[in-house]
């Protein structure tokens, strides 16, 4: 049981976790499709299917950035570089920075509730600390 408890393993689970919590938010911004309540334009003719937009990026943005962090997860030992490390934290930074960036230059964009927030922090916390937790296999390698 222990030869499957390394950091390496640890940290996938620590990603996957945070990735699955994630469609949860993937999932809030699909039921927001539509809805008056998150209009921030309600005059402008475009409002009602402009969050179809902000839905298909978050999902092919979201899950793009996902598929490449999983797959430099599983590199083999001997192709994890420093390179790749940073690949990875760059990936997930770009992935969840936009949860936090904008709310101390304007409230509206924080996150509406803290249900949301507290959902943020549970979906970007684990997959953070993950990278960090194998920084040391990417940079052993070089």
């Amino acid at each position: 049981m222990q030869q499957y408890l390394t950091r390496m393993n640890i940290a996938r689970i620590l990603v996957v976790f945070g990735f699955v919590v994630g469609l949860r938010s993937v999932y809030f911004t699909w039921s927001h499709i539509g809805n008056d309540l998150f209009l921030l334009t309600p005059e402008s003719p475009l409002a009602l299917t402009h969050s179809w937009h902000h839905f298909f990026r978050e999902l092919f943005g979201d899950f793009g950035a996902m598929i490449g962090v999983l797959i430099l997860l599983w590199l083999p030992s001997p192709n994890r570089t420093p390179r790749i490390w940073w690949v990875m934290l760059v990936l997930l930074i770009g992935f969840y920075a936009p949860f936090w960036v904008g709310a101390p230059f304007m409230i509206e964009l924080a996150a509406p509730n803290i249900d949301a927030e507290i959902q943020h922090v549970i979906m970007a916390l684990p997959p953070l600390v993950a990278v960090f937790l194998v920084r040391k296999d990417f940079y052993s390698s070089s």
